[in-house]
């Protein structure tokens, strides 16, 4: 089985992506921990922040009218 090609490292004068739109790196060197919650089960919903030792939980919101227009 071949690794996945790291997407976050980019050669010098590239442009980087907009993090807004570009899914999370996802190689062995990138990937976060598994989490898993006090039953026992996976829990996706915890984001690390590079630099920071801390996780910052992640949850799926519904866009209101001002939301879909800052974002499209």
């Amino acid at each position: 089985m071949s690794e996945q090609a790291c997407t976050a490292i980019r050669a010098d004068g590239d442009i980087p992506p907009n993090v807004l739109f570009t899914p999370p790196c996802a190689c062995p060197r990138c990937a976060p921990a598994t989490v898993y919650n006090h039953d026992g089960n996976r829990d996706d919903g915890w984001l690390r922040v590079r630099g920071h030792q801390q996780r910052y939980r992640v949850e799926m919101v519904e866009l209101g009218a001002a939301g879909h227009a800052v974002l499209g």
